[in-house]
């Protein structure tokens, strides 16, 4: 047994989310019972995402809010400390839906949209493992997906960014 502290989601905030009302950190004993192919998780790093915001609405949306009384979560990186699935070996660092805690257990349904990461990102020298939330992550995703498919640019055009602020 382990401490694991964590973003634990209060209420929904009819404006600005304020820590201690609307979130607080929390710490509690974490019982890794792995099922079978679920994974425990050391998360390393969280991305917080503009998106973030609308999930603290109880309202619908293109993606579910924050359950009230849980840990937050978000796209993250985190390390595999204990494993029941053999797609995710011990210390094998993934991406994808973590806790925003210091530990999380996922389960079969969850681990199925983890993404192993290439073995030299521990050890990488030109790629800090932060950029797996960021630019090699899901903001990243979006902003090529969305020039390649909507955009469709073509040589010789101009590609004017505002701000890429949004995902």
């Amino acid at each position: 047994m382990v401490q694991n502290k964590s973003a634990v989601f209060l209420k929904f905030p009819k404006e600005f989310p304020i820590p201690g009302e609307h979130f607080e950190i929390q710490t509690k004993d974490l019982h890794a019972d792995l099922k079978p192919n679920s994974v425990l998780l050391r998360n390393l790093y969280f991305s917080l995402d503009p998106y973030m915001r609308g999930r603290m609405r109880d309202a619908e949306s293109y993606v579910p809010h924050f359950q009230l009384n849980q840990p937050m979560n978000g796209y993250g990186v985190a390390e595999v400390i204990e494993s029941k699935n053999s797609d995710f070996p011990k210390g094998s660092l993934v991406s994808g839906t973590t806790g925003w805690e210091q530990y999380s257990v996922i389960p079969e349904a969850f681990a199925k949209k983890l993404r192993v990461l290439p073995e030299n990102a521990r050890t990488s020298k030109t790629i800090p493992l932060s950029a797996w939330v960021g630019v090699l992550g899901m903001p990243g995703f979006t902003a090529y997906s969305s020039l390649k498919i909507i955009g469709q640019p073509k040589a010789g055009e101009t590609i004017f960014v505002s701000a890429a602020a949004g995902a």
